[in-house]
C-alpha cells in the first residue's frame, strides 16, 4: 500500500471583495435587471420590472445605521452575516437566509451586527 500525503494551505486572513466593500454612501453592486408580467388581483397580467442588488453593510464607526435607498415595494433577502433592520419604527434582527418585504414609501435603515453584511433587494415596479 502506498501512503500518500496531503497539504492544505489556507490563508491567514481574508479580505472582501472590492466590488463588496461599502462605500461611505451605501453604493448598490447590480445583480439583474429585466421585465417580466405579474397577476393583478383583478386578473390583469400588467407588465413589472425587477431589480436586483446587493448591498454591503460594514460596521465602520461612525456610519453603524445606514438607510437603504429605496422606496418603491422590494423583497430584502439577507445572504450573509447578521443585520437589525429598521422599518417603520420597529426593529427586527435578521440571520442569513432571512427574507422580509418593504412597503413602498417606507425608508428600512440597517445596521451589520457583525463586520459585515450582504443584503440582496428585489425591487417590483408598474412598467
Amino acid at each position: 500500500m502506498t501512503k500518500c500525503a496531503l497539504r492544505i494551505v489556507l490563508p491567514l486572513a481574508m479580505t472582501v471583495p472590492a466590488a463588496w466593500a461599502a462605500p461611505p454612501d451605501l453604493s448598490p453592486s447590480s445583480v439583474f435587471e429585466g421585465t417580466t408580467t405579474a397577476i393583478a388581483k383583478d386578473q390583469t397580467t400588467p407588465e413589472v420590472n425587477l431589480s436586483v442588488q446587493t448591498w454591503a453593510i460594514t460596521a465602520a464607526p461612525g456610519s453603524e445605521t445606514r438607510e437603504i435607498p429605496l422606496h418603491d415595494f422590494y423583497i430584502a433577502h439577507l445572504i450573509s452575516g447578521q443585520i437589525a433592520a429598521t422599518v417603520d419604527g420597529q426593529t427586527t434582527k435578521h440571520r442569513v437566509g432571512d427574507y422580509w418585504t418593504v412597503k413602498p414609501g417606507t425608508t428600512m435603515q440597517v445596521k451589520a451586527l457583525g463586520e459585515i453584511a450582504i443584503l440582496e433587494t428585489t425591487v417590483v415596479t408598474k412598467k
